[in-house]
């Protein structure tokens, strides 16, 4: 009965340690997609340069607003896309990628 015991403790172990490590992977995953998604969109318009050098220093509010008044103007974004855009400019950090990624020549 005691091995048992050791038994499942490891694999409740295991569990919990592979389910962890697969929601750090998925978050990992949708930040970078969301990086592609405002990369693509806002590219369309204008250089991302513009963008990266606000990253870090505006509240989700402002980022909200700025991201509604592009989809205004033409912006490429259902609702899903605006709220996914909105929070990635939120928490990215200065220099993010792909966003901030120099253009390379095609």
């Amino acid at each position: 009965m005691h091995t048992e015991g050791r038994t499942l403790k490891k694999l409740v172990i295991f569990a919990v340690g592979s389910y962890s490590l697969l929601m750090v992977v998925s978050l990992v995953f949708a930040q970078v997609s969301a990086g592609k998604l405002a990369a693509e969109r806002c590219s369309a318009c204008h250089d991302t340069a513009r963008i990266c050098e606000k990253l870090g220093a505006r509240t989700p509010e402002v980022w909200a607003q700025t991201v509604e008044r592009m989809r205004g103007n033409g912006a490429s974004l259902d609702e899903a896309d605006v709220q996914t855009v909105t929070e990635y400019l939120a928490t990215a950090k200065q220099g993010a990628k792909p966003l901030c990624q120099p253009k390379t020549g095609k």
